[in-house]
């Protein structure tokens, strides 16, 4: 059993660097967007796009959450799972 979840992480990663080296869209943090500035000249056309990541994770130390994340909506779905597998904890081994 753990030589196969190596196996495919090893599979996983493989496949991960194959779809990040064929999508160079992803990659960059520019797009180029040909515009006019104000007084009605050409700019460089390029445009930075920001991106926003949310998300977090928890993890049990036996019946125990420790729960972290970016944002309060995260962190409240995962107080909601972190009680949910709590209880199912108790439930199977007590």
């Amino acid at each position: 059993m753990i030589i196969c979840g190596f196996v495919l992480i090893m599979i996983a990663s493989f496949l991960d660097a194959l779809n990040s080296k064929q999508s160079d869209e992803y990659s960059q943090n520019t797009s180029f967007h040909p515009s006019l500035s104000s007084d009605g000249h050409s700019d460089d056309g390029y445009v930075s796009r920001k991106t926003d990541v949310k998300g977090g994770g928890i993890i049990m130390l036996g019946p125990i959450p420790v729960i972290f994340g970016s944002d309060r909506k995260s962190i409240k779905t995962l107080i909601l799972l972190a009680i949910v597998l709590m209880l199912l904890y108790f439930l199977i081994f007590m």
